[in-house]
């Protein structure tokens, strides 16, 4: 199911916005009743620790007492315990059993509302104890009633009937339903207040994220029509704003790669309905018995089909390299001879537009990787670019220069204007001197496509004309 983004950050964040007051209900339900149980069973360890020092003092004689005696000293040791308790353990009470298991300390007036129930629970911990049942410990924690108690056990050093042969000490854990219940308003009150505060904290947090986007989207939907608008708001979320900068930037190469293609399809347009236009002049003129010489109307018609059809394949050229549909085979090649082949086969070019080409020789072989029909295309636009603007002498060389191999041409004719010479690769741009049509456009994709690249600049005063450079990589060692 798809779902609004502020919902979908909105409903995670309320469900653990409501899921935390209770889980920290439960954990403080659970640690407040942990933390009184350990301090009961403190207070009562050491409470145990003490009877056993005085115990210790009184019973640490090795003669042997009579049944008087010990019936006093009994008598003594209990009533040591019990100003102990009063005066250090407030909270705590005491049991004293004789050997019969009789309850004889307190009395039956002096009886707390659970004694009796306490007593019978120690009654079975004597007996327990004395038929060896496993799971006994110092501190045994019994409910009795309501109440929940620890009780632990001291047994007197003696084999007569004494009123304090076995001493019981427990104190009352406190029970921390009260606290909830007097607490758990409070805390519930708090707590709804809070809830409502971070869920509109979460509302706000989750529409500050949800807007950028809305605004995004439409700012996307307006780019489909074809308005390149820009986000101008920034956000003061870093991942969003990065987003932001880089769709205006996208925006951006969008509009001018759309001007780009409009100029290119309009300078297209152009550059075939020039000879479109002469080869229907011709042919009217033809028909109408304009021309008596047929076929000089036929080769100018010839000629400029023929430049219509260089700059149709050169179009679709530059749209297969575009699509990366052009199959690459680059291997090594001796880029001399190369230009020596290329130089060879452009004689009639040479002859015709009366330029001379001149190779510089290197002392030792240039060998790179190259596909031989792109890298040839590319030559071929260039050198035709330089013939066309030379005045009488294009020179060629290849040589090997920061690690790349270089076939650098360059004509003396008066170079490039410096306002166009940062665009004299793109499109059909038109700069002072006409227009640079496609060709160097094509040299500039083959050798990218490659793997290489092409630059072009003047030469330095005093010298004057055309320099481009065809940049491939070196053979693999």
């Amino acid at each position: 199911m798809i779902s609004r983004i502020r919902m979908r950050i909105f409903i995670p964040m309320l469900f653990l916005i409501l899921l935390f007051p209770l889980l920290s209900w439960g954990i403080f339900s659970s640690a407040s009743d942990w933390y009184m149980n350990r301090l009961s069973r403190q207070s009562l360890e050491a409470m145990m620790g003490q009877i056993r020092s005085m115990g210790d003092r009184l019973y640490s004689g090795d003669e042997e007492l009579s049944m008087d005696e010990e019936k006093e000293l009994s008598k003594e040791f209990l009533s040591q315990i019990r100003a102990f308790i009063r005066k250090d353990r407030p909270r705590a009470q005491l049991l004293a059993v004789n050997s019969r298991l009789k309850l004889t300390y307190p009395k039956t007036g002096d009886y707390q509302p659970d004694t009796q129930a306490i007593y019978e629970v120690c009654r079975e911990m004597i007996l327990s104890r004395e038929q060896g049942k496993e799971g006994w410990e110092d501190i045994q924690e019994a409910r009795v009633g309501d109440g929940r108690y620890l009780i632990s056990l001291y047994e007197t050093e003696s084999h007569t009937n004494i009123r304090g042969k076995y001493l019981f000490c427990y104190v009352a854990v406190p029970d921390t339903k009260a606290l909830l219940s007097y607490t758990g308003a409070l805390l519930l009150l708090i707590a709804g207040a809070l809830v409502l505060l971070a869920l509109a904290a979460a509302w706000v947090v989750a529409g500050s994220i949800a807007k950028p986007l809305q605004a995004l989207c439409c700012h996307t939907r307006s780019i489909g029509k074809g308005r390149f608008t820009r986000m101008e708001r920034p956000c003061s979320i870093r991942e969003i704003e990065e987003l932001r900068r880089d769709f205006n930037r996208m925006a951006g190469e969008l509009e001018q790669l759309n001007r780009q293609q409009t100029a290119f399809f309009q300078n297209a347009s152009h550059e075939l309905r020039t000879p479109l236009m002469s080869i229907c002049g011709y042919a009217q003129g033809i028909q109408c018995g304009v021309f008596p010489d047929h076929q000089e109307a036929a080769g100018i018609i010839l000629e400029e089909a023929m430049r219509m059809k260089e700059l149709v394949d050169g179009i679709l050229t530059m749209s297969k390299l575009d699509g990366g549909r052009v199959e690459l085979d680059c291997r090594e090649m001796d880029l001399a001879g190369f230009i020596r082949d290329e130089l060879t086969s452009l004689k009639g070019m040479e002859v015709a537009e009366q330029i001379q080409f001149q190779m510089q020789e290197g002392l030792e072989p240039v060998m790179a990787l190259a596909d031989r029909e792109l890298l040839e295309r590319a030559f071929r636009n260039v050198i035709s670019n330089c013939v066309r603007y030379a005045a009488g002498l294009v020179e060629v060389k290849a040589e090997v220069r920061d690690g790349w191999a270089a076939v650098t041409i360059g004509d003396d004719g008066p170079g490039f204007p410096e306002q166009d010479l940062p665009h004299v690769f793109e499109r059909f741009y038109k700069g002072q001197g006409g227009n640079f049509g496609i060709g160097l456009s094509i040299a500039r994709t083959a050798m990218e496509y490659q793997g290489g690249r092409v630059e072009a600049y003047n030469r330095t005063a005093p010298g004057h004309g055309a320099v481009f450079v065809l940049w491939l990589p070196l053979k693999r060692k």
